[in-house]
């Protein structure tokens, strides 16, 4: 064998090494892990944008927040 022909198949070699690698680490943590449901249950949430306590627009569901927040005002202007 020629040198160029070793390091293209020591290349190739690595390769597929990580890539055997990571399917052995990912089989083992499924394995270990599973695919069994989480065991908390936290009920359903409608993905509504703009559906907040603290919004601004109109809300269909639910109480509206205040329509601005205020800020206190600052004594003084030096840090």
């Amino acid at each position: 064998m020629n040198a160029d022909l070793k390091l293209t198949l020591r290349t190739w070699l690595i390769v597929a090494g990580i890539a055997v690698w990571m399917l052995v680490w990912v089989g083992a943590a499924f394995m270990l892990i599973g695919d069994r449901p989480p065991p908390w249950n936290l009920g359903t949430n409608r993905p509504v944008p703009g559906d907040s306590f603290y919004t601004t627009g109109g809300v269909t569901t639910g109480q509206a927040g205040p329509a601005q927040v205020t800020l206190p005002e600052q004594k003084g202007t030096n840090p």
